[in-house]
């Protein structure tokens, strides 16, 4: 945990520094004073509102195993958001899982399966997005093809993950006997992994069961655009219809990298280096970036926080617990 600390708060200041290196900070403070804060109040209602929506999705990727109420749901996602943002090693997912377990009795396990096929559902409806964006306006041809290309690659991962649930045990079989001669452990690991998305599409059940989670997956990040949409208002960014879209896309996927609790410094580099696709200078995109993220991380922390103590539940009891 220490190490992973390390690096990540080490690579959190890498791209600290390249997201701060061209920056004029009379142009920070100025871009930062005439800002419309106004516009971040709508801003942080929406931000709710997807989490709500994704204790919607959760609720009904859980309807095989258990009927669990949205205000129960809700409560969980804060918690483990909040996690994300203030504990080491991206350990969110866990504490999430944890969270509805002790609440509702069910398998940390099985949550925490139903939550990696939410990951996955986000990065299909992401790069959903994405290849959209790309096909049908003005980009360079080779950042089209790289998009399409990560769709395509997503959809293969996908059909995989379908495959191995169908023939679970002989997919299996033929990963153990290419990866055994490499590695006992790895071939153990890749073990562990695979049958955690196994039980997780276990609960797809049915078509309607599906769709409902798709429209809710959609609705989560196009609601997160909108959002965006109003802080980029804020401060008079006049950009296409599409910008929120690919923005929330190169954050989300940008963030992924390993750095300190927060995402700080890759939140800042990623949202500077997407802006730059539209001409907005580094020191205009930085000042939207902090207050874009200080609108993001205070309510979740402090709601998350909240929901913590109100569900008696402490931090250290979660750092004991192995899921």
């Amino acid at each position: 945990m220490k190490i992973k600390l390390f690096v990540g708060i080490l690579t959190s200041l890498v791209f600290l520094y390249l997201a701060l290196r061209n920056v004029s900070y009379g142009k920070l403070v100025l871009s930062l004073q005439s800002a419309n804060y106004i516009y971040l109040i709508p801003a942080i209602l929406l931000l709710l509102l997807t989490m709500w929506l994704r204790a919607i999705r959760w609720r009904y990727l859980l309807e095989p195993i258990k009927r669990v109420k949205n205000h129960s749901l809700f409560s969980a996602v804060m918690i483990g958001f909040m996690a994300n943002n203030i504990l080491p090693a991206r350990i969110g997912e866990f504490v999430r899982a944890y969270a509805i377990g002790r609440k509702e009795n069910l398998s940390k396990s099985l949550s925490f399966a139903t939550i990696i096929v939410e990951r996955i559902l986000d990065g299909f409806t992401l790069l959903a997005f994405l290849s959209v964006i790309l096909v049908f306006f003005p980009f360079p041809a080779w950042l089209k093809k790289a998009g399409i290309l990560a769709f395509v690659f997503y959809v293969l991962i996908i059909a995989f993950l379908v495959l191995l649930k169908k023939y679970k045990e002989n997919m299996l079989k033929f990963l153990n006997y290419i990866l055994s001669p490499i590695s006992k452990r790895l071939s153990h690991k890749t073990d562990e992994i695979l049958m955690s998305f196994i039980a997780g599409f276990d609960v797809l059940k049915g078509k309607k069961q599906i769709a409902l989670i798709l429209f809710y997956s959609f609705s989560i990040w196009t609601t997160y655009a909108v959002l965006t949409l109003l802080v980029f208002i804020s401060f008079n960014f006049n950009l296409p219809f599409y910008a929120p879209f690919l923005l929330t896309v190169i954050l989300t996927f940008g963030v992924m990298i390993p750095s300190s609790p927060g995402f700080i410094g890759t939140y800042q580099f990623f949202c500077v280096t997407g802006l730059a696709f539209w001409g907005i200078k580094e020191s205009d995109a930085l000042g939207f970036s902090l207050v874009y993220h200080a609108s993001q991380y205070f309510p979740v922390t402090f709601l998350g926080l909240f929901y913590l103590w109100k569900d008696n539940i402490s931090l250290k009891e979660i750092r004991n617990e192995e899921i």
